[in-house]
C-alpha cells in the first residue's frame, strides 16, 4: 500500500504519516534538526511532489523505483505545518506535521501571541495617534494577509474544541411552556389548569350516569385542556450568541475563501499556490465552524446577535470563559489592520518577532513616559478603501521630550549624512534604536537593541551584530574625528537563561550576556522579551536596559 513515512535523517524509527498517521511521540521532530520524507510502494514516485506551507521540500534520489524521498529542514520553526503530497495517480492530499521546540523557544501558541500582542498594541496606540478611522472589522472583499489568517486559523480551531467541550455539559434551564390536548389525554391535568381551560373553546357536557367526573364540575370539561409543563432548554442567551458568532465568522471565511480562489487568474506561480492554499483550508475552517453551529446541543438553539456580551455565566464557568477569550481573539483577527510584516507564514516567525519587539517597547515606553509628546503620524498609514497600514521599515517615533524609537532605521555612511552621524563602513539597519536624553541621564544616549529569535548556541553567532553596531557607528565632531554614538548595544531574545553564577566570569556564554553585572559593566548583552509578559513586566524590562546603559557613564 502506498504510504508516506518520516525519520530523523541518519537514524531513528520511521513514523507513517499519511494515509494513517501514527501517533508520534513528542520531541520525535523537532526544530533544527534534518528530516526524510519517503513515499513508498506507488507506481508513480517519480512524479511526486511534496510541499511544506506551500513550498517544496528538497527532492533526493531514491534508490527504489517505487519510492520517493525528500529532505525537510524545520530550522527555526515550531508548532504545525501543513504539508502536500501530490501524485498523479493519487491526486493532491494533506495532512499536518507537529514540531516540537526547545522548551524555552517560541511555540506555535506564542506565534499566537504575538500576533495577538500585535493587534493589541496596534489598537492602543492607534487610539493616541491624530487618526480618526474604523478598524473594528474588515469587510470580506480584501484577502487578509498570512500572519492574520495563520492567527484565524488557530483561533477557528481552539473555538470548535471548545464548543465541543461545551456540548459535553452545556448550560441549560428549566422552560415552562403551555400545550394543549384534547381531554381525554390529560391524565395528569390539576384543578387550575381544568378551571383555566374553561374560559376558552368548547365545553362538552357528559351523558353517562353516575358522572365520572368530579362533583365540583357538574358533569362538564373542556373539549381541549391547557396544561402547563417543565423542560430542560439549551436556548439560553450565550448560546444564541455563541451560534450567532460561529455563523457570521464562516460567512466572513467564506467570502474571504472566494477571493484567494480568484487570485489563480494572475501570472505569479508562487501567489496562485499560496493563494489557493489558503482558500482551501480557508473553506475547510468556514464548512466547521458551520457543522459545529448546526449539530448537537446547537440545533436546539434559536438565533441571536453575532456579540458575546459578559455574563456571569462567561465570567464564572471556565469552558465558556475559554470562548469568550476566543471570541475577543477572533476580533482582533477580523480587524482591518495590514502591514508588510503580515505577509509572511509560521515559518517566518523572527520577522514577525522584530515587529513585535518594537511595539511591545513602544507602548512601553509611552505608558513609562507618558503620552505627551508622542507622535504616531509615521506608524500608521490609512486607506482610501477603509483599514489601517503598519508603515514598514524605518520608522522613527518620538516618545516625549528629546527620546525617539526608531524601527529598522538606516544608518548610512556618516560623510553623506547632513547630521554627520552614521557608519564608517556600510548601510547599517538595527532593528530598534532608542535614543535621546533624559535615558538615564542629561547627555544624548543611543541604545541599540537587535531582536534575534534564537536560543542557545545560536545566541553566539548573533553576538557579531550588536558588535558591529557598537564599534561602526559613529558621528564626526568638529575637529574631524569621529567618535562612536553607541552608548550600549543589547540582544532581545526569547531565551530564559538558567544556572547564572554570582559572577559573570563563571557563567559562561550565553548566560552572560544576560547577568546584571556584565550588563552593567559592558554596556553589552541580552534581554528576554518573550510573548504573555505583563506591561509591569514590559516597563521593567525598558527601565533596566536605560538603567544599564547608564550604569558606569
Amino acid at each position: 500500500m502506498t504510504a508516506l513515512y518520516i525519520q530523523a535523517e541518519g537514524s531513528g524509527p520511521a513514523s507513517q504519516v499519511w494515509p494513517v498517521p501514527d501517533t508520534v511521540p513528542p520531541g520525535a521532530v523537532r526544530e533544527g534538526a534534518s528530516y526524510l520524507f519517503e513515499l513508498r510502494d506507488s507506481g508513480d514516485a517519480l512524479a511526486a511532489d511534496l510541499l511544506i506551507d506551500d513550498a517544496p521540500v528538497e527532492a533526493l534520489r531514491s534508490r527504489e523505483p517505487r519510492n520517493a524521498k525528500w529532505r525537510w529542514q524545520p530550522g527555526f520553526h515550531a508548532g504545525v505545518v501543513e504539508a502536500v503530497l501530490r501524485v498523479p495517480g493519487i491526486g493532491t492530499r494533506r495532512f499536518e506535521v507537529t514540531t516540537d521546540p526547545d522548551l524555552r523557544k517560541l511555540t506555535r501558541g506564542d506565534f499566537d501571541a504575538m500576533v495577538r500582542e500585535v493587534l493589541e498594541d496596534t489598537f492602543a496606540l492607534f487610539s493616541l495617534s491624530a487618526f480618526r478611522k474604523g478598524i473594528a472589522r474588515q469587510p470580506s472583499n480584501r484577502p487578509p494577509p498570512l500572519a492574520r489568517l495563520e492567527f484565524l486559523r488557530s483561533r477557528a480551531n481552539a473555538i470548535v474544541t471548545s464548543v465541543e467541550a461545551i456540548a459535553r455539559a452545556p448550560r441549560h434551564y428549566l422552560r415552562a411552556e403551555d400545550i394543549t390536548v384534547p381531554a381525554h389525554r390529560a391524565t395528569r391535568a390539576t384543578g387550575p389548569e381544568i378551571v383555566k381551560s374553561f374560559r376558552s373553546g368548547v365545553i362538552r357536557t357528559e351523558t353517562v350516569t353516575p358522572s365520572r367526573l368530579p362533583a365540583a364540575l357538574k358533569g362538564r370539561l373542556p373539549a381541549q385542556i391547557t396544561l402547563r409543563q417543565r423542560r430542560n432548554s439549551v436556548d439560553i442567551p450565550e448560546h444564541r450568541q455563541i451560534k450567532a458568532c460561529l455563523r457570521s465568522w464562516a460567512a466572513w471565511l467564506g467570502g474571504v475563501a472566494d477571493l484567494l480562489a480568484k487570485a489563480d487568474s494572475t501570472n505569479d506561480p508562487e501567489i496562485i499556490t499560496t493563494a489557493g492554499s489558503w482558500a482551501v483550508r480557508t473553506r475547510r475552517i468556514a464548512r466547521r465552524l458551520n457543522d459545529v453551529s448546526a449539530t448537537g446541543f446547537m440545533t436546539d438553539v434559536s438565533d441571536g446577535p453575532a456579540l458575546l456580551r459578559m455574563s456571569s455565566l462567561f465570567r464564572n464557568d471556565p469552558v465558556y470563559q475559554r470562548i469568550y477569550r476566543l471570541w475577543q481573539d477572533m476580533n482582533l483577527g477580523l480587524a482591518a489592520l495590514f502591514g508588510d510584516f503580515l505577509q509572511m507564514p509560521l515559518a517566518r516567525t523572527y520577522e514577525l518577532y522584530e515587529l513585535w519587539c518594537f511595539l511591545r517597547l513602544l507602548r512601553a515606553a509611552v505608558e513609562e513616559y507618558g503620552a505627551t509628546g508622542v507622535d504616531l503620524s509615521n506608524l500608521f498609514l490609512t486607506e482610501a478603501s477603509g483599514g489601517v497600514t503598519i508603515a514598514a521599515g524605518a520608522i522613527t517615533v518620538p516618545i516625549g521630550g528629546d527620546r525617539v524609537l526608531c524601527f529598522q532605521r538606516q544608518y548610512r555612511e556618516y560623510w553623506v549624512e547632513d547630521s554627520r552621524e552614521g557608519s564608517f563602513s556600510r548601510t547599517m539597519i538595527p532593528d530598534v534604536v532608542l535614543a535621546g536624553r533624559n535615558l538615564g541621564g542629561p547627555e544624548r544616549r543611543v541604545i541599540v537593541l537587535d531582536a534575534k529569535y534564537r536560543i542557545n548556541d545560536g545566541l553566539n553567532d548573533a553576538l557579531n551584530s550588536i558588535h558591529t553596531y557598537r564599534d561602526a557607528l559613529v558621528q564626526e565632531v568638529a575637529s574631524g574625528r569621529t567618535e562612536g554614538i553607541v552608548t550600549a548595544a543589547y540582544l532581545l531574545t526569547p531565551h530564559v537563561p538558567a544556572g547564572l553564577h554570582s559572577d559573570f566570569k563563571a557563567t559562561p556564554v550565553p548566560g552572560r550576556l544576560f547577568h546584571p553585572e556584565y550588563r552593567e559593566k559592558f554596556r553589552f548583552g541580552a534581554v528576554t522579551l518573550r510573548p504573555g509578559m505583563l506591561g509591569e513586566e514590559l516597563r521593567t524590562c525598558l527601565r533596566t536596559i536605560v538603567a544599564d546603559a547608564g550604569a558606569g557613564a
